[in-house]
């Protein structure tokens, strides 16, 4: 029973047991009264009776009607616009033969991390020959550990959920990885505003067929909106001359090259995320609702408090 339904209740006993002491007084008449009525002690007490009824009717309106309007639960209703502190990373995956293996520890490896984010925004695109975002950024902690689930079960080969690869088959060739990077890099809402953006590139780095963008020119592109690039190659740093090539771009984007090798790479490469400053946005505006029943109560507890004491008085 709500606070409101019990001052009712109350109330209605108080006021009942007035009617009914009432009821239970025998009348008669009596004549010559008005010898009575024009003594000014009679006047007085009359005077005060009235005004005493007008207290307790007063008092019982009051605590009805406030108890009514604490029964309909009034609301405050606020809009709020939160600021939150953010930071944006691109899973951009090579999803090519040989790298699956690859693939698959460093995906493990961002489910065990993103436990520890806390603000920060995830994107998930792979790439063969052509690109495919498997979901945009998003900071729904329990939505990307279910999709890095599904995209782990994808590279070890579950047949259920191939549909993970749909659209990375669409151009000739393998590993176009300057198309790849280009659509990761492009994965960034609000471009015109200062952000935190990172995009970790895991590539084989084996060009096979003609990408419409070379890797230099993603470069660039990142370069223009202010995104850093960390690179993971299988090929031991500075190895080959691909995989020098790779390096000098990267850190070019003030991001780092590494690599697949180096177990200490994803966890390297989420401090260096973290260690960027972070940009304050405003987030999706909220209507809020809160219970306001303090008003009602207080008019209800004077309502009540005054059908009492004027009823005492009425009865002495």
């Amino acid at each position: 029973m709500s606070v409101g339904a019990v001052i009712v209740v109350i109330g209605a006993l108080v006021v009942y047991r007035l009617v009914a002491g009432r009821s239970r007084t025998s009348a008669a008449p009596v004549a010559n009264t008005s010898l009575l009525t024009d003594l000014p002690e009679y006047r007085r007490a009359l005077r005060r009776h009235r005004i005493r009824m007008l207290v307790l009717a007063g008092s019982a309106a009051l605590l009805g009607g406030a108890a009514l309007i604490g029964a309909a639960r009034p609301v405050d209703v606020t809009i709020e616009r939160p600021e939150t502190r953010n930071r944006d990373v691109v899973l951009c995956l090579d999803i090519s033969g040989s790298m699956a293996a690859y693939d698959a520890e460093l995906v493990r490896t961002f489910m065990t991390l993103v436990t520890q984010f806390e603000g920060e925004r995830i994107g998930l695109v792979i790439f063969n020959s052509s690109a495919a975002t498997v979901f945009p950024l998003t900071d729904d902690y329990d939505f990307i550990r279910d999709e890095l689930d599904i995209a782990l079960r994808a590279l070890a080969g579950d047949p259920e959920v191939d549909y993970f690869f749909a659209g990375t088959f669409n151009g000739l060739g393998t590993s176009l990885i300057g198309d790849g990077l280009t659509s990761c890099v492009s994965s960034f809402d609000r471009v015109d505003t200062r952000r935190a953006r990172s995009v970790v590139f895991a590539t084989d780095n084996e060009l096979a067929g003609r990408p419409i963008i070379e890797l230099d020119e993603a470069i660039e592109l990142a370069k223009l909106r202010s995104v850093r690039v960390y690179g993971l190659n299988p090929e031991e740093s500075g190895h080959d001359e691909q995989a020098a090539e790779m390096r000098t771009l990267v850190r070019s984007t003030a991001g780092e090259y590494y690599a697949m090798s180096d177990r200490t790479a994803v966890e390297r490469i989420v401090r260096a995320v973290a260690a960027q400053e972070a940009t304050v946005i405003d987030a999706a505006a909220r209507r809020i609702l809160t219970d306001s029943p303090a008003v009602p109560i207080t008019l209800a507890g004077l309502g009540l408090a005054g059908v009492v004491t004027a009823s005492r008085r009425w009865g002495t």
